[in-house]
């Protein structure tokens, strides 16, 4: 009876044994490191001299257009995400993407064709544009680079036309954003005043006219921006690093001339005597 009864339990468990061996493998646990949270981008200095921590990139989408050979699309968490609100409020509204040039780079400093975009908190976008004609006047006419327009709102070569109404509806959904505030809208004075004209004619908020009006500026000594606008968001809230305004390069420093020793017969006579070469 115990050969039998031995022999029953060990045909028993190997039944168990093959039919765990046949069950499905349990789930397994990941017990790596949890992934690092996603930092939050810092602006380190100045426009013209800094650096972008932690940079975030804007995607192009069915609303935000990149232009053409631009892959300079780096900026604060906060610059990105008003141009990414803004670009699908203008699509609701206008049914027309924006057109995005440069921001800055990965890791920010200095660009070509940039002074400034160095700190991730400046962007350039392509004026809204028509055909300059009767036939099609609403229709917008997606850019392949910047165009140049003159102080009548026309392009040089006379074939577009500055968009007034879709550019004031942009310079408003940027004045009007409700987490970030723009510092600066760089573009032409004739170009503003074609703005701020459309905005009164229109009947605009007199506390969006009055924005407007302080934040559209030409800027001094480099080019009018008369076929861009150039925008530069405040200093992120927390971004102990950064800094508002613009760099100044310290004067150069004087140098110290010694002072010349005039000989007594220079000072006796009212002239210096004539040396050789070969005495200097």
């Amino acid at each position: 009876m115990r050969v039998i009864r031995w022999f029953l339990c060990t045909l028993l468990t190997l039944c168990g044994v093959t039919g765990v061996a046949h069950a499905d493998p349990p789930a397994r646990v990941h017990r790596g490191r949890n992934p690092a949270p996603v930092r939050p981008s810092a602006s380190v200095g100045w426009p013209n001299n800094g650096s972008l921590d932690n940079g975030r990139h804007l995607a192009a989408s069915t609303s935000v257009r990149i232009l053409p050979g631009r892959v300079l699309q780096w900026g604060t968490d906060e610059l990105v995400g008003l141009l990414e609100r803004c670009a699908a409020r203008l699509k609701r509204q206008l049914q027309a993407p924006i057109t995005v040039g440069d921001l800055s780079a990965r890791v920010g400093g200095r660009i070509a064709r940039h002074r400034s975009h160095q700190s991730g908190r400046d962007a350039d976008l392509a004026f809204f544009a028509r055909p300059d004609s009767p036939r099609g006047a609403w229709r917008p006419v997606a850019p392949t680079d910047y165009v140049v327009f003159d102080r009548t709102g026309r392009s040089l070569d006379g074939t577009l036309r500055f968009d007034t109404a879709r550019n004031w509806a942009l310079v408003h959904a940027l004045l009007t954003d409700p987490r970030v505030r723009v510092e600066r809208i760089f573009i032409s004075s004739p170009l503003r005043s074609l703005l701020l004209q459309h905005a009164r004619a229109i009947h605009a908020p007199g506390r969006v006219i009055s924005l407007a009006a302080n934040t559209l500026v030409q800027p001094a000594r480099v080019s009018p921006h008369d076929n861009h606008f150039h925008i530069r968001i405040v200093c992120p809230s927390g971004d102990r690093r950064c800094h508002t305004g613009v760099w100044l390069p310290p004067p150069p420093r004087r140098r110290r001339v010694a002072p010349v020793r005039r000989s007594r017969a220079a000072t006796t006579h009212g002239y210096a005597p004539r040396h050789r070469a070969t005495d200097r």
